[in-house]
């Protein structure tokens, strides 16, 4: 009988690696056009300008993570234009189709040519949190944002990600 615990109790441990395991993970998204919060000129050099913005996104090929597919969600950032490049810093919110949540923080620069995009924006995410089947969910990976002319853009996100294993139950303490 000892034997059988402890090739159970070596199967349970074998086991816990493989539930923390980093998974790759890709998606589509469409983000509509911008809202811009508020925008002001920083007031030391011609075209430097300091906005935030809020945007909503929908999956159009949902990342899958933990048996659910990313189906939308909205992002706050902080933009900074200058006359030849732009940069944002902001985080997001995806809404999972089974209801769960998470959380990005990220980052992305591009180029300008007369104010506009020269080519897409590229960058950096991780992640910051998360709800449900994804509650301490980390990782991180890169995006593509490619500008459409109505103003929206198509995002192409690749990267990683981990959920820790379930804590171990605490074992009872006997009775004396």
């Amino acid at each position: 009988m000892n034997a059988r615990i402890m090739t159970v109790a070596g199967l349970a441990f074998l086991l816990v690696p493989a539930a923390g395991a980093q998974r790759k993970i890709s998606g589509t998204e469409n983000c509509h056009q911008p809202e811009i919060v508020s925008a002001t000129n920083a007031g030391d050099m011609e075209g430097h300008i300091l906005a935030v913005q809020k945007n909503t996104c929908t999956w159009t090929t949902g990342m899958e993570m933990e048996g659910a597919k990313a189906k939308d969600g909205s992002g706050v950032e902080f933009v900074e234009i200058w006359p030849t490049r732009a940069s944002s810093d902001g985080t997001y919110v995806g809404n999972m189709d089974n209801g769960d949540k998470f959380f990005v923080s990220y980052h992305g620069s591009v180029t300008l040519k007369d104010g506009a995009p020269t080519g897409p924006v590229h960058g950096t995410w991780s992640y910051t949190g998360g709800t449900g089947k994804l509650k301490g969910i980390t990782g991180k990976g890169t995006f593509t944002a490619t500008p459409n002319p109505d103003g929206s853009s198509e995002i192409d996100v690749e990267g990683d990600y981990t959920i820790p294993p379930p804590a171990a139950p605490k074992a009872a303490t006997p009775k004396p």
